[in-house]
């Protein structure tokens, strides 16, 4: 029975183990998606406006440790793009249909879900909507 008991002790750790480092895989991949524990500009490189306003990688991450960026960014971009609400206003002339950051759903999501800094951004609204369901939501 005590050699059973170890065993599924064993497999029980192993299998949450496996659990932790699929997760923490993800956040390691870089930019071609390969995993990597180099956090350098060259393997993780800035994209879009945040490169050409020349921001630097602690510009944006601060002085968290690199395992803490993912979680901490959100709090990173609104320390300069402000408030959920004032970002709605910025970005008001969109018009309220085609603005998620004035669309009810939008505090639900982290900014890096849709924009992303090492990488190009994506549609994330075409995960959750189809594209003729956008269409109709877009023309006024």
């Amino acid at each position: 029975m005590r050699k059973i008991l170890f065993i599924l002790s064993i497999l029980i750790i192993s299998l949450s183990a496996a659990d932790v480092n699929a997760s923490l895989s993800e956040m390691l991949r870089n930019s071609k998606g390969e995993i990597t524990t180099d956090f350098s500009p060259k393997i993780f490189p800035i994209q879009g406006i945040h490169k050409k306003l020349n921001l630097a990688c602690i510009d944006c991450h601060k002085d968290e440790k690199q395992k803490d960026y993912s979680s901490a960014m959100n709090n990173s971009c609104l320390s300069c793009h402000g408030s959920y609400s004032k970002l709605g206003e910025t970005t008001g002339h969109l018009g309220h249909n085609d603005n998620i950051h004035a669309n009810p759903h939008y505090e639900s999501l982290d900014c890096d879900t849709c924009h992303k800094s090492h990488q190009p951004s994506v549609n994330m609204c075409l995960r959750c909507h189809t594209q003729d369901s956008m269409k109709k939501l877009i023309v006024k």
